[in-house]
Formats: structure tokens, sequence, C-alpha cells
């Protein structure tokens, strides 16, 4: 099944509901790639435990902030684009 026809159905939903289909795909993801994420208890919402699991889970975010050596390499390729484009 493709996502773009379920998009329209998922806009459609309250924001509760956004959240456990959130909480439903973080849960599907994280068994394929083999880890096994704590089931919802009754006794905490379910926004409190995806945001413990999600505590609980290590990520690397990379970001472009002070990333000079890249600024630098893109740079010295948007110089050759426009000297190629000026020939």
């Amino acid at each position: 099944m493709s996502l773009l026809p379920l998009l329209p159905a998922v806009s459609q939903l309250s924001h509760q509901d956004k959240l456990r289909l959130i909480h439903f795909l973080l849960v599907e993801v994280a068994k394929e790639e083999g880890c096994e994420l704590q089931a919802t208890t009754g006794i905490q919402s379910q926004e409190d435990v995806l945001l413990e699991q999600l505590a609980s889970t290590e990520a690397v975010v990379w970001s472009p902030h002070e990333a000079h050596e890249a600024a630098q390499t893109l740079s010295d390729l948007l110089v050759t684009a426009r000297l190629q484009d000026n020939a």
C-alpha cells in the first residue's frame, strides 16, 4: 500500500489519534530494527510512555552548525558550477 492515499485520512485524525499513530509507527519501526519497545500500560498516558521510550533511545543527529568543511565543499561546488555555466 502506498503512503499517499493515507495522508488525507491521517490529516483528519484528532490530536490524540495522531499521537497514537506516531506511537504505533515508532513501535513498528523499532520491531523492524530488532528493538522491542514496551507496550503502553493503562496507568500512564500514551504520551508519557512515548516520551519515556524516546528518552531511552539513542539517536544521532547531525547539524550543519559549525560544519565549516562541509560549507567550504559546497562553496567550491557552487563556484565550479558557475564557472562551467559561464564557459
